[in-house]
């Protein structure tokens, strides 16, 4: 693979890798929240840690919202209902990838030349590669509306701003909620302003926008989008919603 020689010479530490596919029952019992390894563990290497760091970022600002005195009532809760469905997904594929490499038989070789084949086209491989990397998953998001975006990671957008060029993703490097305001909206922008101790607010072009705004939770996970040329007299109310379900009352 790397083109040069390695020798290899005597182990300085050995470790066996068994089958292993747990999963706690509940995330949050009272006081004591499970992650990562105390929460599940996979019959499959290189998915755990990804899993875990998930875990922790969704879990991280829940925590700090209650340690804040800001968070709604039942936050905490949607730690275990997201990564409970989330760590049921990494069990399903990783599942899967032991009965992929499980015996040498005809039958098995096969499905190993199937799946092979199957992954040389772009779409069932960006498939797999999100199913892999957990971020395939949609979180399911209280309250009306329920734009296709809303539960998904919030896609890495190339924005236009007063200051230049930048992506979503540096916009999240605060770890804050944002509402990012894609379509120059000042009624969403007012409601948003009275969370704004909590909730910064970003006005940005991007071409081939996908809403008018996002409400991006700092999980990077969309808790509200506004449709392209939605009303204000659908979507201001809906964005107060989203925000004091998931960021409290108002100041």
């Amino acid at each position: 693979m790397l083109g040069v020689h390695l020798p290899v010479g005597e182990a300085s530490r050995l470790s066996r890798f068994t089958f292993k596919a747990r999963q706690a029952e509940r995330y949050r019992h009272g006081r004591i929240l499970l992650a990562g390894d105390a929460a599940h563990l996979f019959p499959a290497t290189g998915v755990a840690l990804n899993a875990g760091l998930l875990d922790a970022v969704n879990l991280a600002w829940k925590l700090a919202a209650d340690v804040h005195g800001w968070a709604p009532a039942g936050l905490l809760d949607t730690y275990h209902d997201e990564r409970h469905l989330a760590g049921a997904r990494t069990m399903l594929h990783t599942r899967a990838q032991v009965a992929l490499r499980r015996g040498h038989d005809p039958a098995a070789e096969a499905l190993r030349e199937v799946f092979q084949e199957l992954l040389i086209d772009e779409q069932p491989l960006r498939r797999m590669g999100a199913l892999v990397a957990g971020s395939d998953i949609r979180y399911p998001m209280p309250g009306s509306g329920g734009h296709a975006l809303a539960g998904t990671f919030a896609p890495d957008l190339t924005l236009h701003t007063d200051q230049g060029i930048a992506s979503v993703a540096e916009l999240m490097h605060a770890a804050r909620p944002v509402l990012l305001d894609l379509a120059d909206r000042p009624d969403l922008r007012r409601t948003a302003r009275e969370w704004d101790d909590r909730v910064v607010i970003h006005t940005a072009k991007t071409d081939h926008r996908p809403a008018d705004a996002l409400l991006i939770r700092p999980d990077a996970h969309i808790a509200w989008a506004a449709s392209i040329d939605e009303p204000a007299d659908t979507a201001t109310p809906a964005l107060r919603e989203a925000l004091s379900g998931w960021f409290g009352t108002p100041r």
